[in-house]
């Protein structure tokens, strides 16, 4: 929260740019289901990585990153997997 508080996010999270999430709440996996689902993002999927850029939320909070962090893989996956067969998401490839 204090990290959010220095930055001005607001039409960000009107149009969806960024996201927060509820990470205890018991519909967490649908959730991100629905994201990760979007015709829109469904490119992207295959760029997914988790940074963890502070010592202290790995020091303390580590179980609870893996853990959404395995989520997140599966629920790209499904929404890969459940992909139109028929459109572009297997022709495209971006750069690292």
């Amino acid at each position: 929260i204090l990290a959010l508080s220095t930055i001005d996010l607001s039409e960000e999270l009107k149009v969806y740019k960024v996201v927060l999430f509820d990470c205890v709440a018991k519909d967490l996996e649908i959730q991100i289901a629905m994201i990760f689902d979007q015709q829109s993002i469904l490119e992207y999927l295959s760029l997914y990585e988790m940074f963890i850029s502070s010592h202290y939320y790995l020091k303390y909070y580590e179980t609870s990153i893996l853990s959404l962090n395995e989520l997140c893989i599966k629920s790209a996956s499904v929404a890969i997997r459940n992909a139109d067969i028929t459109c572009f998401l297997p022709l495209l490839t971006h750069g690292q």
